[in-house]
């Protein structure tokens, strides 16, 4: 791989790797957090905004989400081929990140801001063009775009996976301040509508900063040169590419499947107000969520470099599917539950650090096979697994709860209602970690690597490749 700038320097006749600085490191961080002050924000209280204080019904919401998802995960693939043929002074990915942080600020807004005096249907509509705005546009063009620069900041596989636990630590304590405290900032602003409005003006203002500062202070070194540098990476070459390589596909289906868990996320104000009848145990419950991941961040670099990618995320699933069996046993004592949360947090907080790693490797095997540089594509087509699970997940909540007969502000709710709040919460989850774990052991492609950067730093892609590696 031929680079736009350096990402090894010299230390006498020894090529020594490119450290990124922390200072770099952190500004790449802040963007996740930003991010989710967008995605996490409307994920986690967009449907009980609209069901409690819009009036509209949870099934049309859950109906709203999957079909914009859907959409998403179109334009997802071709954001990674646009980013692979940018050029421009800021690189490839930094623009994206930088000027789509303020149309995606004020959308997150707008969308908390559905008109009362409208009827029922234009409010739908309203709803649904500003979701797929937010989706299928600008979140898209952003997280591609943010997401790719794990591949187009560093080539070193310690490095990545510093990038992407450094990453979600900011995501957590996004996700935390997010979720713990919401609903407590809308009831002192004034709660109801204005409660919502003043709530996601400071979402939105904390969204755009983060981003634009990620977008402006971080550098691209490692950009895959094309084979003919006059000619287009076109999106047909490109998708055939990634869809020929296997461990592209586990690395949609590990994507799909991680986000397919979090259904937890968006019935969580639903679980603490109706099972426990305690809106503020939502703070305790997204610490126990989010916080022991922290842990297995900051030291995931480290044990991945002793123990291996694969190895490392395994040994964490088993220990997420401990934690989320203790859930399911005590579904409705808190403690307990606290408990079985910090387990699973602590045991799945490896595959949020290595699933970013994954996708980089992935591009590389991808370009030494085929020649095609394909790092914004790779990262694309795996956003789009996300953004499915993310609409599967979003859209189960509305389907579920209707399903098991919700009803919006009930002191009581029915024992359907109860279940499906369970399930959600709880049932799901666990099953889709049990298929994460049979995903996450199809990856044995580590073992390969080494000589697969070393070809493609001597140039040898595509057909120049040694093809005896991986037979």
């Amino acid at each position: 791989m031929e680079l736009a700038t350096s990402n090894t320097v010299k230390k006498g006749k020894t090529e020594q790797p490119y450290k990124l600085k922390m200072r770099e490191k952190l500004a790449f961080g802040l963007g996740d957090f930003g991010a989710n002050f967008s995605w996490t924000f409307i994920a986690s209280f967009m449907t009980i905004y609209l069901t409690d204080t819009v009036g509209m019904a949870a099934g049309i919401i859950g109906t709203i989400i999957l079909v914009a998802r859907l959409f998403d995960g179109i334009s997802d693939l071709f954001m990674g081929n646009i980013i692979d043929n940018t050029k421009s002074k800021m690189g490839k990915a930094k623009p994206w990140v930088f000027w789509t942080a303020p149309p995606l600020a004020l959308l997150t807004f707008m969308i908390f801001n559905v008109p009362s005096s409208w009827g029922s249907t234009a409010q739908i509509i309203y709803v649904l063009i500003l979701y797929l705005l937010i989706s299928a546009v600008f979140y898209t063009a952003n997280n591609v775009a943010y997401s790719s620069l794990t591949s187009f900041m560093t080539k070193e596989p310690e490095e990545r996976v510093a990038l992407g636990s450094i990453r979600f630590m900011f995501a957590i304590a996004g996700v935390l301040l997010i979720t713990s405290f919401t609903m407590a900032l809308v009831s002192n602003l004034g709660g109801g509508q204005k409660g919502w409005t003043l709530t996601a003006l400071i979402a939105a203002f904390l969204c755009a900063l983060p981003l634009m500062t990620t977008g402006w202070f971080v550098k691209e070194r490692n950009i895959a040169e094309k084979i003919d540098k006059n000619q287009k990476t076109s999106f047909a070459p490109t998708f055939k590419a990634l869809l020929k390589n296997k461990f592209f596909i586990f690395a949609i289906l590990l994507y799909v499947l991680m986000y397919l868990a979090m259904t937890g996320n968006g019935v969580q104000v639903y679980y603490v107000t109706y099972i426990f009848d305690n809106p503020n145990l939502m703070g305790p419950l997204s610490m126990a969520s989010m916080l022991p991941s922290i842990a297995a961040l900051i030291f995931a670099p480290k044990i991945v470099k002793k123990f291996g990618l694969r190895n490392t995320l395994l040994a964490g699933l088993v220990l997420g599917v401990v934690g989320s069996v203790i859930c399911w046993m005590f579904s409705e004592n808190v403690t307990w539950l606290l408990i079985g949360l910090i387990i699973k947090s602590v045991g799945t907080g490896p595959l949020i650090a290595g699933a970013s790693a994954i996708v980089a490797d992935v591009g590389d095997l991808v370009y030494w096979k085929s020649g095609i540089p394909v790092q914004g594509s790779a990262f694309s087509i795996t956003s789009a697994g996300m953004k499915i699970g993310q609409g599967l997940s979003s859209a189960m909540v509305g389907w579920v709860l209707a399903f098991g007969h919700y009803i919006p502000n009930a002191v009581e709710q029915p024992d359907s209602s109860i279940f499906a709040m369970k399930a959600l919460f709880i049932y799901i989850p666990l099953i889709v970690l049990l298929l994460t774990v049979i995903v996450v052991a199809l990856f044995n492609h580590e073992k390969y690597m080494p000589q697969i950067r070393a070809e493609i730093g001597a140039k040898r892609v595509g057909e120049k490749r040694d093809q005896s590696i991986m037979q």
